[in-house]
């Protein structure tokens, strides 16, 4: 089983209570210890926050994530791709082999990859296309983003992100 898939079926299965209710996009992304602290895509549906971050699975054993938000949006995955390339010009931007999946990232090193294990503990943006399922809890759903950021409580202004 891949990671991505794992990693979805490791969300799915998150506790409910892990999710603070949020009416809003600006309740989630501002104030509060629990807010993301990593620009979001506007119009975009939260669907799970995990703000304790996530076991992972991996070769070396598990990784406990970052803090996490998956959402969804309407617009293209190469549509959300640029805004995230405005939004942080900083970031690095990889591609996996098929070309489905971007992750833009706080760093790289010469062997980081898309998914690789040591992405989940550093400031990170995973996007792919809705699948049919995901599609389900947003009507017109193109893109699902996954955003691993540092807690509000953890960050210093030499973090550089807002």
């Amino acid at each position: 089983m891949t990671i991505p898939r794992l990693l979805m079926l490791c969300l799915l299965a998150l506790p409910v209570t892990q999710a603070p209710a949020h009416s809003t996009l600006s309740d989630i992304t501002s104030g509060g210890e629990e807010k993301v602290t990593l620009p979001v895509v506007p119009e975009s549906k939260l669907l799970i926050h995990a703000t304790r971050g996530i076991d992972v699975s991996s070769g070396d054993g598990p990784v406990q994530s970052l803090p996490l938000a998956v959402f969804l949006t309407r617009q293209t995955p190469q549509e959300v791709v640029e805004w995230y390339r405005e939004a942080l010009p900083e970031y690095e931007v990889l591609t996996d082999k098929s070309g489905q999946q971007v992750q833009i990232l706080r760093e790289t090193g010469p062997d980081t990859t898309v998914d690789s294990p040591d992405t989940y503990r550093i400031p990170n943006i995973r996007i792919r296309p809705t699948d049919a399922r995901m599609a389900t809890h947003m009507k017109g759903a193109k893109t699902m983003l996954q955003v691993y950021y540092l807690p509000a409580y953890g960050k210093t202004e030499s973090d550089g992100d807002s």
